[in-house]
């Protein structure tokens, strides 16, 4: 395949050859026998990166009972219907929603993964099988984690367990709804180290900069050795935070090797 007349991000047009589903040639006036597309000066880049979405829970907010005030609630809500979750239903959502993202040109994602007693292995093993499915267009990356709690709850722990065992290449954590959170986030580590994946976890959400979790996971970080293969997300509370205490936090955040 030749597609013609791509903007590269230089702004210059290009031609693109193809061979074997790998680009082989960039150069403009590409000379080959082969089939041509014409891109009509749109731009060509790399493939986008969905960073953090959850496709077991994707398209159910017809599922959902309406927000409560301005305290959204969102993980009693989903908990709630979390036994209408089979297979075949986290599957069919799931790829609806990779679809759209392909559609759009994502080329790598990860995606987070609830494991709990109330859903068992059921969205681990339709986005397993997704992945697998769908690997031709997508690499998808599965981070399976504990959101309704960890240390008092060890029906999550044995899934987390039993889903790295299987191959998931990213834990993930959420301490905020754990009455330890100190030592959740330390089981965290212990299986990423165990298991040799990756850590990426939901943290600090709330409305003031105290008793955040940051510090513990830059420690962790350097001390583990695993700068580069630790990230956070949502963050809330650092957008609390003064300036200059901001500007601190982010320094440690980038000598600990933290994303």
């Amino acid at each position: 395949l030749v597609v013609r007349n791509a903007r590269l991000s230089s702004g210059e047009l290009t031609d693109i050859g193809i061979i074997g589903g790998r680009i082989a040639a960039i150069q403009p006036g590409l000379v080959a026998d082969a089939p041509v597309y014409d891109a009509e000066g749109r731009l060509a880049c790399a493939g986008l990166i969905e960073t953090h979405i959850h496709l077991d829970k994707s398209r159910i907010i017809d599922r959902c009972a309406p927000e409560p005030g301005r305290s959204p609630k969102s993980m009693e809500r989903v908990a709630a219907v979390k036994h209408t979750f089979t297979q075949q239903d986290v599957y069919d959502r799931a790829s609806r929603t990779l679809e759209e993202c392909i559609k759009w040109g994502a080329t790598r994602m990860r995606t987070h993964v609830e494991l709990d007693a109330g859903v068992e292995l059921r969205s681990f093993e339709a986005l397993e099988q997704l992945r697998r499915d769908d690997a031709w267009a997508i690499d998808l990356e599965l981070c399976v984690f504990p959101q309704e709690s960890l240390t008092d709850n060890p029906r999550s722990d044995a899934l987390i367990v039993e889903a790295l065992k299987r191959g998931a290449k990213v834990v993930g954590a959420a301490p905020n709804y754990d009455p330890d959170k100190i030592a959740h986030v330390q089981r965290i580590f212990d299986l990423a180290r165990e298991y040799d994946v990756d850590i990426d976890m939901h943290l600090d959400s709330g409305n003031s900069p105290d008793d955040m979790d940051i510090y513990q996971v830059c420690d962790l970080t350097e001390k583990y050795g695993l700068g580069g293969r630790v990230a956070v997300g949502h963050g809330c509370k650092y957008s609390t935070m003064p300036v200059a205490d901001l500007q601190v936090l982010a320094k440690r955040i980038a000598d600990a090797g933290v994303a």
